[in-house]
């Protein structure tokens, strides 16, 4: 009997959590397997005696996109209450405090796989970055808990040996070189492509912002190459896979003395039957070179997490920096410190840990993997047949040491050109426009929010209901970030009920959720009266809550309708809960 470890993770922290559990069962000599939700037959779900669920929450209190299709199938009316009641199971949820829907991804997870009978072996935990020791404060007793209560059901495999915390563990993955071949010569630097993305050409890379403003925002078109490509759905989610930085990948190299290794043909495989390749690293079936893992799958240039300097602490034969890393294990706060406040890459710590180098056997296992990063999709179909036009915020910025920093993703744009062939890849809608287009709709995307909402913008024009959809666009300054200003204008002089915020444009500032509440009476009659629909975008900081506000506030008594305060909310929250209010934040 093998536990399965599902995960469901977003910014790869609930990953790097449930390799960390699969870790602690493997130091007892227990077999298991760790999974991506998304790469799970779901149908096999009641096949699994011990099960292990690991999530992060998305958006509003979502599911991550990771969780979606196992979330839809336990979802099915038609499931037997008993369906899993030969499962036996425990989660851990990663989330924030400060977000009013605390953990929920985790928590509806929970409850529905108590309702298909499911039994709870193990009490769950719920991981708060609030907390003073980050996730670390619940997640620590919760793994102790977990381990207590699933080993005794678990046989010791028989070439088990103890190990203690700083023993560098078997490999469970293999990187070995094999003989050349014509797949093998591939440019080390060539763009990977799954085999479910599509290749695209880069038509415009423009930068949307004043050249004097302090943010970079590029507009960016990409046409599909395959003119049989399938129409997306207004709203539709764009992937790309950015590349790392070639001075990272050859500082990387030359630190962990691989420079020979870099450029040879090699394969790699999983080493234990139980425990299959995770979907970031290339098929067992296809060569790949250090290099290229080293630039299109594994993460060079985010900041280390505990579980990277627990590898160090094993690596390092320097009694000094043994030392330093018992530190951070025993801390969370020194790594906070040290590594997450300066946004200290992979790279610069090992700079600093320079005794210690990091084997090629082990590599796959101890760098993370290189992140899809998503985009709303800024166009409709209809109006941009066979593009995709994406608004994308570079991420610059200074650290608390004051030392520049430029996303990783935002510098493989930002050197990209007119012409180049990238892969995409095109995921369907989180929020869905009604199927009626007399039903009224208004859009509320502050900065690079609007990308979505222009695209719902189009296609509302489209269908002819240019007369009962309004636009609240939020900028800071009409001359520097006024994105699609001529559009608005556009569709303004049409009939759209476009308002503009601009909140740095005059003495006292104005935000979206003041124009709402100006337009009342059009907010009443088209939320009330008419049953219309409300979706919000843009950054997850109070906005959204506060636009909620404002709409329960222009249907309250004290603005155009007839609730009390309390049910106001409780209407606007209602409203998101039928779908006929929808959230994408981040």
């Amino acid at each position: 009997m093998i536990p399965l470890i599902l995960y469901a993770s977003e910014t790869g922290n609930a990953q790097d959590v449930a390799e960390r559990v699969s870790r602690s069962f493997r130091a007892a000599g227990r077999k298991i397997t760790v999974q991506s939700m998304d790469t799970f037959p779901i149908s096999s779900l009641i096949h699994v005696p011990l099960l292990i669920l690991i999530t992060s929450t998305h958006g509003r209190g979502d599911p991550p996109p990771a969780m979606t299709s196992l979330w839809k199938a336990l979802l099915r009316s038609n499931l037997p209450e008993d369906i899993l009641e030969d499962v036996h199971f425990t989660l851990f949820g990663l989330g924030d405090s400060s977000y009013e829907r605390f953990c929920y991804a985790g928590k509806i997870l929970a409850r529905r796989m108590e309702g298909l009978g499911a039994n709870r072996l193990a009490e769950y935990g719920w991981g708060d970055e609030r907390s003073p020791n980050g996730i670390e404060d619940a997640l620590i007793p919760w793994l102790k808990q977990t381990l207590d209560t699933f080993l005794p059901y678990l046989p010791v495999s028989p070439d088990y040996s103890p190990i203690s915390s700083t023993d560098l563990p078997l490999p469970i993955y293999s990187l070995t070189s094999i003989a050349s071949s014509s797949n093998s010569k591939r440019k080390q630097k060539e763009m990977i492509k799954p085999d479910d993305w599509v290749w695209a050409t880069m038509r415009k890379n423009e930068r949307v912002t004043k050249e004097d403003w302090w943010q970079d925002v590029r507009e960016i078109e990409l046409e599909f190459d395959d003119e049989d490509a399938e129409p997306y759905l207004p709203g539709s989610i764009c992937s790309l896979q950015p590349q790392s930085d070639q001075a990272d990948v050859n500082t990387f190299l030359e630190m962990m003395d691989l420079e020979s290794q870099a450029d040879k043909p090699m394969q790699v495989e999983a080493l234990l039957e139980e425990q299959p390749l995770p979907q970031h690293l290339p098929p067992s079936d296809k060569p790949t070179t250090l290099r290229s893992l080293l630039t299109n799958h594994l993460d060079l240039r985010c900041s280390p997490r505990k579980s990277f300097f627990e590898w160090l602490r094993r690596l390092s034969p320097d009694e000094r920096e043994q030392e330093r890393l018992d530190e951070f294990i025993d801390d969370p706060d020194e790594i906070h410190t040290y590594a997450t406040r300066p946004s200290r890459t992979i790279v610069e710590t090992l700079a600093d840990f320079r005794n210690t180098k990091i084997p090629l056997s082990h590599i796959l296992e101890i760098l993370p993997p290189l992140r899809r990063r998503q985009f709303s999709i800024a166009s409709s179909w209809d109006a941009h047949p066979g593009k995709v036009q994406l608004l994308v915020a570079l991420v610059e910025y200074k650290t608390n040491l004051k030392i520049p920093r430029r996303g990783l993703c935002s510098q493989w744009l930002d050197q990209l050109t007119v012409g180049i062939k990238l892969p995409i890849h095109i995921s369907p809608p989180t929020l869905f426009l009604p199927p009626n287009p007399d039903t009224p709709v208004i859009l509320v995307g502050p900065g690079t929010g609007v990308a979505p909402m222009r695209a719902f913008v189009e296609t509302r024009v489209k269908q002819g209901a240019i007369e009962n959809t309004a636009l609240y666009f939020g900028c800071r300054s009409e001359y520097a970030d006024f994105y699609f200003s001529d559009e608005w204008k556009k569709y303004g002089e049409m009939g759209v009920n476009i308002q503009i915020a601009a909140s740095r444009d005059q003495e006292e500032k104005v935000y979206v959720q003041h124009l709402i509440k100006e337009n009342k009476e059009e907010v009443q009659e088209w939320l009330v009266e008419k049953g219309g629909h409300v979706y919000i975008s843009g950054s997850s900081n109070a906005m959204p809550r506060e636009v909620r506000d404002a709409l329960a506030w222009c249907i309250s008594k004290d603005g155009a309708g007839d609730f009390t305060e309390e049910e106001a909310k409780e209407y606007v929250e209602r409203m998101f809960e039928e779908k006929r209010g929808g959230e994408e934040s981040w």
